[in-house]
């Protein structure tokens, strides 16, 4: 079965996904090597970090799920509204509604080959 509209906002949210690792990233390392780390500094410092150990495997997993779900996997579409959900109550709410959105597309779209009726 085709599944191009998931395949398509799944993908959409895993390269805003990646960007916004890699922006995270950068802002990491450049106030890492700037001149001085105060307080607000250090506690930017210890949440980038933080986040982009938690964020790395995650969107790795997205990369994944998006391929699979062009495989018509149902199990990757199930991952894929549950860290859609996550995503949307997070800050990442456009990337985290795409993958709600096909997600839910995903689970609930019916499957032609099981449904039909054979003669």
């Amino acid at each position: 079965m085709n599944r191009s509209a998931e395949y398509t906002l799944s993908m959409i949210a895993s390269i805003l996904l990646t960007i916004s690792w890699i922006i995270g990233v950068i802002i990491f390392f450049l106030i890492v090597l700037g001149p001085s780390i105060d307080d607000l500094s250090m506690f930017l410092v210890l949440y980038l970090f933080i986040y982009s150990l938690i964020s790395l495997p995650l969107v790795t997993l997205i990369w994944v799920s998006t391929f699979k779900i062009k495989k018509n996997n149902q199990k990757w579409g199930i991952f894929t509204l549950v860290v859609g959900v996550l995503y949307t109550f997070s800050v990442y709410v456009v990337p985290g509604v795409l993958l709600l959105i096909s997600g839910i597309l995903m689970v609930t779209k019916n499957n032609r080959d099981k449904t039909s009726i054979q003669a």
